[in-house]
């Protein structure tokens, strides 16, 4: 059975970066294979793998939409596993599925149950499925990820994000989500020590607080010029504070493993 781990937040939190950084550590050291999903509709976690693709759930929505006249029962289905498949973007060690955003108008809700689906048929192939969401509750709320092994909410280093993300936390209890594991991360942190203040709103939204990634000049660099996380240094503080909290997510699963 796979493991998921989703990570959420408001935009500009750098989600996506410590997804592919997530994603990295298990490749690096052997957890595979790994699922990568890009559940946001402005799709860029490819980019942060350094990676392209040809296919999204969006467009697929919109073939099948185009099509829907000539498609029926199996049919239907088996046309939607044969895209599926298609726009699976496979990698050493990973595979990337891209949420993309749907040409025509209209709802997400076929697009998100065809990517509930391809994550259902496929979550047995993968030892774990890292989930990067698009900011906000969307996948969450429509229950795009039918469970939540290891959720953790990005924040910004302010009391501001910090209450955003127990509110994410409180909507997330309410909407039934069910989630094993959830946790904060407070992301580039100045020195990597938390204020007073900040500190005192996580430890208000009552979420564990596995990591804090400190401000690295590294990923800096990597937001301004789209560098790809695989050429963060090793040495570098992000990296390393996100390895530490991998280990942790791992030891964790193999202990309950042995259990």
């Amino acid at each position: 059975m796979s493991i998921t781990i989703a990570v959420t937040g408001k935009g500009g939190v750098g989600k996506t970066t410590i997804s592919a950084l997530m994603l990295q550590w298990l490749v690096a050291h052997k957890a595979t294979p790994v699922l990568a999903v890009d559940a946001d509709s402005n799709a860029n976690l490819n980019e942060a793998l350094g990676v392209s693709y040809s296919a999204s759930v969006g467009g697929i929505r919109e073939d099948a939409r185009r099509q829907a006249k000539d498609l029926a029962g199996v049919a239907k289905q088996e046309f939607l596993d044969l895209r599926v498949q298609e726009a699976l973007v496979e990698q050493d060690g990973f595979d990337l599925i891209v949420m993309g955003r749907p040409e025509g108008p209209g709802c997400y809700c076929f697009a998100n149950n065809v990517l509930r689906d391809v994550i259902k048929r496929l979550a047995d192939n993968y030892r774990y499925i890292v989930v990067d969401n698009e900011a906000g509750l969307e996948h969450l709320s429509r229950r795009t990820l039918l469970t939540v092994d290891h959720l953790f909410i990005v924040s910004d280093c302010t009391v501001r994000g910090v209450r955003t993300a127990g509110r994410i936390a409180r909507l997330t209890a309410e909407m039934g989500t069910p989630v094993a594991d959830c946790g904060l991360i407070v992301n580039r942190v100045p020195g990597g020590v938390l204020p007073d203040a900040v500190r005192a709103e996580a430890e208000a939204a009552g979420l564990p607080l596995p990591v804090v990634i400190p401000m690295d000049d590294n990923v800096a660099v990597l937001d301004a010029g789209g560098i790809a996380v695989g050429d963060i240094p090793d040495d570098a503080p992000a990296r390393q504070a996100v390895n530490t909290l991998m280990e942790r997510v791992h030891d964790k699963e193999l202990l309950n493993v042995k259990r």
